[in-house]
Parts: structure tokens; C-alpha cells; sequence
């Protein structure tokens, strides 16, 4: 088996598979990942994500130039975070920009294909030339990757990775933001900004109810309709709250320099303020996601 590397942005246009280096900034599952579409491996220093790309036909009518995560990557990248109950932590991959195009038909599990994917990674990196801010690859001594100490349960991964549709943008741009929120986040100094793509995820989160709850019949929904729809996926008690309304004001503050409450030089929030929210924001992503797939079935399923 021979494996050439080759540039993704030079491949978009065509099917193959598109490895990706993990930085040891991250935090990870240590228990290996094995999807039929995409896998986590990990040699002795690197540690990287192969995900079968097809790229979407659907017409795009805009430019971007922030596309560098495939659909694929940001469906397996979310359901590695979202693979864990309320209290459980986190798991926060940490993808870097670098990523490389092969061209594999194979199951993509294969011992062969993965030793030789690792190693031709690692042959990439050792000659790369990277900014001097790039985030590592390479785990050493001083940097080895750091696991969450919580057993992974596939099943349940599985089960979100296939919940999310490569074909829902909406979704998309959701979860790639809460991926960066994430991120973000590990840089102390940056604290505050990782607030900013979390807001974006919290609003996408909020837009994917209504357009369910409109599925469901309620022509406009509110937001004390969709803070009631939260409850029902959890099977909590109704609290006749708004949308996430205890992180409204702290969303107005952040965002929007001058406000109602008054002119503030720094966010006032905390760094708790991040972590509640991240998790509260992950756990509703995860059974949105799954309550979508299940209506689609029964929608899909003959009378």
C-alpha cells in the first residue's frame, strides 16, 4: 500500500480521505475511535483523525475562507465532544490547520493502512515549516497528550456522529463553532473570546428548535417555547423561562460593547460562566441531534 499525500484544498472538489493532526493542546478519548467513515489514531508522537470525504454538491451562494474543517471532521469532532453526560467534564479536540489529502478505498480500521498513514504524517511534519505560533503536533516529554479519565462509550458516539446530517448547515455552523469555543478556551490569555463563538453556537442551538418546533406546528415559535422544548428533551419540569435565560444578559454585555445595562471594558462574566454554559449548550447540541434523526425516521417510516 502506498500512500501520497496531497494538499486538501487541492482536492475539495474530489473524494478522498483527509488526515488530520491532533495538537497535544487538546484533550482527547483514550480509548481508540473506529467509525466506518472516520477514525482517531495515535502513534508514540502524533495523534490524528482520518475521515472519508465526499464533498457536498449542494450550491453555496458565498465566498469563504473559513471551510478548512470537512463536514465529516466536524460531525466526528463535535461527537467526540458530545459523547459525555452533564458533569462528566469535557473532551476537547484540538485540530490543527495542517491537514493532508489521500486517495484510500479501503476500511479506513485497516492496521496496514493506519501504520502507513501515521508514518507518512509524521515523514509531512518532520519537514513542515509552520508559523511560529502554530499550535504543536508533535507530543514530547514535556507535552504528551492529555485523555479524559472517563471510559468512551461508542455506542453512544456512534449514535451522534450518524444523528448529524453532513446535509444540515444550520447544524454546521453550530457545532464548528462550538468546536472553536472549545479550543479557544485552553488559551488562558483568550478566555474571554472564546465566549464569542459559544454566543454563535447558543443562537444556531436556539434557531434549530424553532425550525423543529415549527416542524412540529407552532408557526412562530417564542422563546419561552423553545426554553419549554429544552425541558421536554431532558424531562425536566417546565420552568416558563425564556431561551437560556439565565445567560441572556451576560450574552447582551459580551457582545454588545454599549448596552442597556451600561459600558463595560471587559465582559463581565466569569470563567464559570464559559464552563456552565459549554456544557449545558453540548448537551442540548447532543439531543437536539438525536430527537431530529428520530423524527426524520418516524416521518420516513410507511403508514
Amino acid at each position: 500500500m502506498n500512500l501520497t499525500l496531497r494538499n486538501v484544498p487541492h482536492w475539495k472538489g474530489r473524494p478522498h480521505v483527509v488526515l488530520r493532526p491532533m495538537s497535544p493542546f487538546g484533550r482527547y478519548w483514550a480509548d481508540p475511535i473506529r467509525l466506518v467513515e472516520a477514525v482517531a489514531h495515535q502513534t508514540e508522537s502524533i495523534m490524528f483523525t482520518a475521515c472519508r470525504h465526499i464533498p457536498n454538491a449542494k450550491d453555496r451562494e458565498y465566498y469563504t475562507e473559513f471551510d478548512d474543517l470537512a463536514d465529516v471532521e466536524v460531525r466526528f469532532l463535535s461527537a467526540m465532544v458530545m459523547a459525555l453526560g452533564l458533569d462528566e467534564g469535557v473532551v476537547a479536540p484540538y485540530p490543527v490547520s495542517d491537514s493532508f489529502a489521500v486517495e484510500y478505498n479501503g476500511p479506513l480500521h485497516d492496521h496496514d493502512f493506519l501504520r502507513k498513514a501515521g508514518g507518512a504524517l509524521q515523514a509531512e511534519i518532520e519537514g513542515m515549516r509552520r508559523f511560529a505560533t502554530s499550535p504543536p503536533i508533535v507530543a514530547s516529554e514535556g507535552a504528551p497528550f492529555e485523555y479524559h479519565h472517563l471510559p468512551l462509550s461508542l455506542t453512544k458516539l456512534a449514535d451522534v456522529f450518524s444523528a448529524v446530517s453532513r446535509d444540515d448547515d444550520l447544524m454546521m455552523r453550530g457545532l464548528h463553532a462550538l468546536l472553536k469555543s472549545r479550543m479557544i478556551a485552553m488559551h488562558f490569555e483568550l478566555a474571554e473570546e472564546a465566549n464569542y463563538p459559544l454566543y454563535v453556537a447558543l443562537d444556531a442551538l436556539f434557531s434549530l428548535i424553532r425550525r423543529q418546533l415549527i416542524k412540529m406546528g407552532n408557526p412562530n415559535p417564542s422563546s419561552y417555547d423553545a426554553q419549554a422544548f429544552v425541558h421536554h428533551l431532558f424531562d425536566e419540569d417546565q420552568s416558563g423561562m425564556r431561551f437560556f435565560e439565565e445567560f441572556y444578559d451576560d450574552r447582551i454585555m459580551t457582545m454588545h460593547p454599549e448596552n442597556r445595562y451600561g459600558i463595560f471594558r471587559h465582559a463581565p462574566i466569569s470563567h464559570c460562566d464559559f464552563h456552565s454554559l459549554f456544557e449545558t449548550v453540548r448537551e442540548v447540541y447532543r439531543e437536539i441531534a438525536l430527537f431530529s434523526k428520530r423524527a426524520s425516521a418516524s416521518n420516513n417510516t410507511p403508514d
